[in-house]
């Protein structure tokens, strides 16, 4: 049977349609050109990719049975007269015969190497002008270590991991980041980002194409048939797993899939999404805002590879977002006042679902229409104004939401002295639900910064033309807004609604974290009528791995007194917010209010009274456990500074103690901090002074360290890889080409030879001489 051969035209129709399925727009002769014959001397090439006006890639068809190396050749003398006749070098060259693909970087003087598709218009540009590298400039500091821990991590041949970022501290841009600098190491290509809400998609590329420019195709899911040709494609994980729409999608079409808000609900019914890309060897990269803990268990373990030590790969804390020295004052979190507030409401008889309450029944339960008139009393008292500030309302319910909105009118116009009737506060003061028409609507008008002045204008407005649309000042709201909407004016958050969940907390909370420079907003007003503050822990854990310790019965009793105690000196309630942390704190039954101001001096006793508390737990937990919470306790009062030395011998932890607990003569107090914290562990210490002391014998540059170190990892998950595979690998790229390593060790072989070295420190048996062959 003879099989019927196709000629290059042919051939030439076949690329097109591979062109156009990965992205290129081939009727934009700026771009791509057929037939080309300009600066070759009278040859033709059958299409070049211009930049510019200049020829940067060639591409030859043959039909198949052709030699496409020999094409490749023919290529290159085309690239040559070019450079000869313009001056221009072009560093790409590409032959196909409608179904493979060869590719040859001139620029980089490499090898041919066949590659599985067409790059698309986005892995161009960020060949030609890389995105990596101008973003990764506009990364805050402790950004850029998150970015290079995820590069470091997947370079190790970690497939699982998450980073926790507290809110407000750009998880998007890092995001963005480590999309861009993956991508221009050839460690990742099309990515899919996870979002629950679909107004969380919309912010996402937003922020991806300001942060990205227009090297990278980005956009939100639709369904269409598009989609699959998105280099970073935004979806919901409710739209891929309705009806499977996954499925439609090969299991290794996106190398890199990042879930946003990872501590979510994505292990039930949605599993199935992440485990069909993660069986296509997808590496899934976890986001999240909430620290581990037993309600965040799923997380650790979806997102941990198997012998991985759980917890996020990197972790930047609220504590560490507010004080931050190297962050500019603007750009640090917003410091929190509380204001607490105990109503006699029973929760008795409300369905405890584990995590938090069944939500009917608990908005039936806080829904008390004293409570809520005693809610808007207090928030008016607690800003000290007539006029509504930015405000966030947390409801329990629908019908609990719209009783609260109509309290606050109601307080508003009798504060007013308007008529308990008059309407004008239902444009300013608003709620909001799932099954409001409109609802998205209102949040983003919410969204835009409104300063006093404009704020007053509003009020005005709103009073003189009972047709204006709404503008909302206080927003109340019911599962909308702990998370995908993006407010820094927000001055006061209103915990109406109790919960369980120190995720869902942390959310709520994380609305009014950020600062607005238009606003001069420093601060902001917690006001909490359900105890929602008692799952702010004593001491916040940054240890991965590590629970919270809670403080015992018999200490809260000790605390009480002492706040007892020390509210007969207390300052007066309003006085001056300073940069001092204060707290305001009310018992308030629904026929009566106690309330008094607890002054920074006051709180440093209370802290003293804690930490004392903790030392008197020594005899009642193993000392290693203790050593750990004597660290948290230094990092609750100090932040992340070393602890003193006589802090920790005062506390019965100075350095020959610890060597005799570890058994360890030889680590230093950093050491053992280190891994008492789950930082490090002394192999891994072990290892890095023994590299340092053989370095130092090599006479070896911190520039020299770091690429063989470099090596070292990389043979570390690529035990068994060949000089030659590593010569087509990315590494050389990563290490900043040939000419680097030239210029730093006089070849590739040297490199070789000092990792080789360097790794047989790890086992203590001296390596022989090899050859790692022609010195490149």
């Amino acid at each position: 049977m003879n099989i019927p051969q196709i000629n290059e035209d042919e051939v030439e129709l076949l690329i097109e349609e591979h062109l156009r399925e990965r992205g290129w727009n081939l009727t934009d002769f700026t771009v791509t050109r057929k037939r080309w014959r300009e600066g070759l001397d009278g040859e033709e090439a059958d299409r070049v990719f211009l930049r510019e006006g200049r020829v940067v890639a060639i591409l030859e068809a043959k039909r198949p049975g052709k030699d496409l190396w020999a094409a490749l050749e023919q290529a290159k003398r085309y690239a040559r007269a070019y450079k000869q006749n313009t001056g221009h070098d072009v560093p790409l060259l590409f032959a196909s015969d409608g179904k493979v693909y060869l590719r040859q970087n001139l620029k980089a003087n490499t090898l041919p190497e066949r590659i599985k598709q067409f790059p698309t218009p986005a892995e161009f540009g960020e060949f030609f002008s890389p995105q990596a590298k101008e973003l990764h400039g506009k990364l805050r500091d402790y950004q850029r270590v998150a970015v290079s821990q995820v590069l470091a991590a997947v370079q190790a041949g970690r497939r699982r991991m998450y980073l926790q970022m507290a809110t407000g501290t750009g998880k998007t841009i890092t995001a963005a980041g480590i999309i861009a600098k993956l991508w221009s190491v050839g460690l990742v290509r099309r990515t899919l980002f996870l979002v629950d809400r679909d107004a969380l998609a919309v912010q996402t590329v937003k922020k991806f194409k300001t942060h990205l420019g227009d090297n990278f195709n980005i956009e939100r899911a639709t369904g269409s048939k598009e989609d699959k040709h998105r280099d970073i494609l935004v979806s919901t994980i409710q739209h891929m797993a309705v009806r499977n729409k996954y499925l439609s999608y090969p299991a290794d079409h996106f190398s890199l899939v990042i879930l946003d808000e990872c501590h979510r609900s994505y292990f039930g019914d949605w599993y199935g999404v992440l485990d069909h890309f993660a069986k296509g060897g997808a590496i899934l990269l976890g986001l999240t805002a909430t620290p581990a803990d037993k309600e965040t268990v799923n997380t650790d373990r979806f997102f941990t590879d198997p012998g991985q030590y759980p917890g996020p790969i990197y972790r930047y804390t609220i504590r560490q977002a507010e004080t931050n020295p190297e962050v500019p004052e603007w750009e640090r979190l917003a410091q929190c006042i509380h204001f607490k507030f105990h109503t006699n409401v029973d929760l008795e008889g409300v369905h405890d679902m584990g995590f938090d309450f069944e939500p009917e029944q608990l908005g039936r339960a806080v829904d008390v229409p004293q409570r809520n008139r005693l809610i808007a009393e207090k928030y008016f008292e607690v800003i000290g104004t007539r006029q509504p500030v930015k405000t966030i309302v947390f409801a329990a319910s629908i019908a609990h939401a719209k009783n609260l909105r109509y309290a606050l009118i109601e307080k508003y116009n009798e504060l007013n002295n308007l008529p308990p009737n008059d309407a004008a506060a239902e444009k300013f003061i608003v709620a909001v639900h799932n099954e409001m028409p409109g609802a998205r609507t209102l949040i983003e008008e919410f969204q835009k910064i409104t300063p006093a002045e404009e704020r007053k204008a509003i009020i005005e407005q709103a009073h003189k033309d009972p047709n204006m649309a709404p503008r909302p000042i206080v927003l109340v709201g019911v599962g909308m807004l702990d998370t995908g909407i993006d407010a820094p004016d927000v001055e006061v958050l209103l915990m109406a609604r109790p919960t369980k969940s120190k995720v869902l907390y942390v959310q709520m909370k994380g609305r009014g974290t950020r600062k607005c420079r238009e606003t001069g907003k420093e601060f902001y007003k917690l006001v909490d009528f359900v105890d929602i503050t008692r799952l702010e822990p004593v001491i916040t854990n940054d240890t991965p791995g590590i629970e919270d310790e809670p403080v015992e019965q018999e200490e809260e009793e000790v605390i009480r007194r002492e706040r007892e105690e020390a509210g007969e000196g207390a300052g007066a309630k309003g006085e001056k917010v300073g940069s001092e942390q204060q707290m305001v704190i009310a018992d308030v039954p629904v026929h009566l209010v106690f309330s008094e101001t607890i002054s920074p001096a006051v709180l440093e006793e209370l802290r003293r009274q804690v930490e004392a508390q903790l030392k008197g737990g020594i005899e009642r937990e193993g000392l290693k456990q203790r050593f750990v919470q004597t660290i948290l306790c230094w990092r609750y009062f100090k932040g992340a500074t070393m602890p003193d030395h006589s802090f920790l011998a005062t506390m019965g932890f100075d350095l020959s103690t610890l060597r005799d607990l570890y058994g360890e003569p030889e680590a230093t107090l950093e050491d053992f901090i280190a891994v008492a914290m789950g930082e490090a562990d002394f192999e891994t210490l072990h290892r890095r002074r023994e590299f340092e002391k053989w370095a130092l014998g090599k006479s070896l540059t911190s520039e020299q360290r770091e690429l063989v170190l470099m090596v070292c990892d990389f043979k570390r998950a690529n035990p068994d890889i060949k000089p030659e595979q590593i010569l087509r690998s990315h590494l050389l790229d990563q290490a900043g080409g040939l000419p680097r390593i030239k210029a730093l060790f006089g070849g590739l072989d040297k490199l070789l030879s000092l990792a080789d070295e360097a790794l047989s420190l790890e086992t203590g048996t001296p390596i022989e001489e090899e050859n790692h062959g022609k010195n490149t």
